[in-house]
């Protein structure tokens, strides 16, 4: 029988205490600053206007025109701000929202923790376990919200069969299935091609591992212990090092699963495949809300979980959680499809 590699869970430093259903001082009015303003940061940047109790008070782009003309058409009059450093430190500010390319997005979210601001991230929030860590650690530490920018768990198929399984409609849930099947087609990014030439498994899982773990209460009742991971050959891609079909099953300590697809190369209509079994009654997805009212559900919710001092939604270990299947995937793949124990990021 094949032995499962067994992956670090550092124990917690001393008097560092876990962040679950973390609630920190009501703010009134929250203070926004937006770093990068690409696409999703501008979305951003118009999604807030139109919301109560926020304000962007500063905007950071490494281009700086870009970063002029947001500033300029924002009627919040944000203040133009070059360097993330600058901005993470500023007291004007008490969210600091991600939005720059996957590579940056634990750096700038550690530095602006460790400045005292609550940090939300774009997806995925991390690459790598180290990463995870370095979150969840510095989430602890500083008792500073850390949480990803998911908007499928906002999704109308989502939400109503979360609140059928609380209500006990479905019965008990056994397996949840999700992915993310998308081609890219002519929209790769320098950035997102180099992290398929370099690195293996499921890079990018969280769409379907969010809806997946918040149905199955992961580190709330239950726990992920076991992933295997598997890929085809990039047929169609030679210079990619990630294969062109990926696929992850994972299992908990009550017994449960949950099954992720990863596919941005082969010609397909875009789905999340999600699937909920349960012992009443099971359904299945067809994707059809639109991608900014599901950012607008997560923005407003962010937004008021925070001016009214609630826990989130998505804390610091659903962020770890989800973001360790791409690593955990690759370790998976690159052993002989062999499994892998997963960490217990709450070290409970």
């Amino acid at each position: 029988m094949q032995r499962a590699i067994l992956t670090d869970t550092p124990t917690r430093p001393l008097g560092q205490q876990h962040v679950v259903r973390l609630r920190t001082a009501p703010i009134d009015v929250v203070r926004v600053g937006i770093v990068g303003l690409g696409e999703r940061g501008q979305k951003a940047v118009a999604r807030f206007q139109e919301m109560e109790n926020v304000r962007i008070t500063l905007v950071c782009d490494v281009n700086e025109g870009r970063m002029q003309a947001v500033a300029e058409n924002c009627p919040h009059h944000p203040s133009p701000i070059t360097h993330h450093h600058d901005l993470c430190r500023s007291e004007s500010v008490d969210l600091v929202y991600i939005c720059t390319d996957w590579a940056s997005h634990t750096p700038i979210a550690l530095e602006a923790m460790n400045c005292g601001k609550h940090v939300a991230i774009e997806v995925p929030a991390a690459m790598t376990l180290a990463e995870c860590w370095a979150l969840v650690d510095t989430a602890e530490r500083t008792r500073c919200h850390c949480t990803m920018l998911e908007n499928c768990c906002y999704d109308s198929f989502h939400l109503s069969t979360l609140a059928a399984a609380r209500r006990g409609d479905m019965g008990t849930i056994v397996h949840v299935e999700g992915g993310y099947i998308h081609p890219i087609g002519d929209r790769w990014t320098p950035w997102r091609i180099e992290a398929n030439r370099q690195l293996r498994g499921d890079l990018y899982p969280t769409h379907g591992m969010g809806p997946a773990c918040q149905l199955l209460d992961i580190h709330r009742s239950d726990q992920i212990e076991t992933l295997v991971s598997m890929d085809t050959v990039p047929f169609q891609r030679s210079d990619f090092r990630n294969g062109e079909h990926t696929t992850t099953l994972m299992r908990t300590r009550l017994g449960k699963t949950i099954l992720l697809q990863h596919n941005v190369v082969s010609p397909h209509d875009y789905t999340r495949r999600y699937h909920v079994v349960g012992t009443r009654r099971s359904v299945e997805s067809s994707d059809f809300t639109p991608h900014n009212l599901m950012s607008q559900r997560m923005d407003r919710r962010l937004v008021h979980c925070l001016h009214h001092g609630l826990p989130l939604d998505i804390d610091v270990y659903d962020v770890a959680e989800w973001c360790a299947v791409s690593e955990l995937s690759r370790l998976s793949i690159e052993n002989g499809n062999a499994p892998v124990r997963f960490p217990d990021f709450t070290r409970s």
